[in-house]
């Protein structure tokens, strides 16, 4: 009796050791865009490149290199909406710490939203850019977007626009 209840002792201890094992190998697996996908609807705070970003996340693009966070204007006290390259987040706070299936949760973002579609459908809206390697923001309405690039109108006339790559913005902020 004392020998079974050893061997049993010895196999439980096993098991919990296999179960830690996996639950490890599971969070080696872990993206942040999984991560983030499991943040949809909650608050999250966020440094942005030494900016702090807090609100709602809204939704991870399909490709998960955009969230979509809204939030308040702590001085005008309006909302807005965020695009946040998810390559420029230094840290987050607020991510639920529930473990996904990697490979599910990363299917499930390709039906996320498409950061083109929704920067076209900003179009007219003001907004403010925060780009790399830029000390200064780019404020202004925005007049295209293209494939790669979204043209930011900054002034009177078409010579006052300003053609920003994709690839170099780190946040665009609309007021709503």
């Amino acid at each position: 009796m004392q020998a079974q209840a050893s061997v049993q002792a010895q196999l439980d201890q096993e098991v919990v050791a296999e179960a830690a094992e996996l639950a490890e190998a599971q969070w080696s697996e872990m993206t942040l865009a999984a991560r983030l996908f499991q943040a949809r609807g909650k608050e999250v705070v966020l440094d942005v490149y030494g900016s702090c970003c807090s609100g709602i996340l809204i939704e991870l693009s399909a490709s998960g290199e955009f969230i979509l966070l809204q939030g308040i204007d702590a001085q005008t006290g309006r909302a807005y909406e965020c695009l946040i390259r998810t390559g420029c987040i230094n840290t987050a706070r607020g991510l639920p710490r529930g473990l996904a299936p990697v490979a599910e949760a990363l299917s499930r973002t390709r039906i996320g939203f498409r950061e083109g579609s929704w920067l076209r459908g900003q179009r007219g809206n003001r907004v403010v850019l925060k780009i790399h390697n830029s000390s200064q923001h780019v404020l202004g309405r925005v007049a295209a977007v293209g494939r790669d690039f979204i043209e930011i109108e900054t002034g009177d006339g078409i010579d006052v626009r300003l053609v920003v790559a994709l690839s170099s913005i780190i946040s665009m902020k609309v007021s709503s």
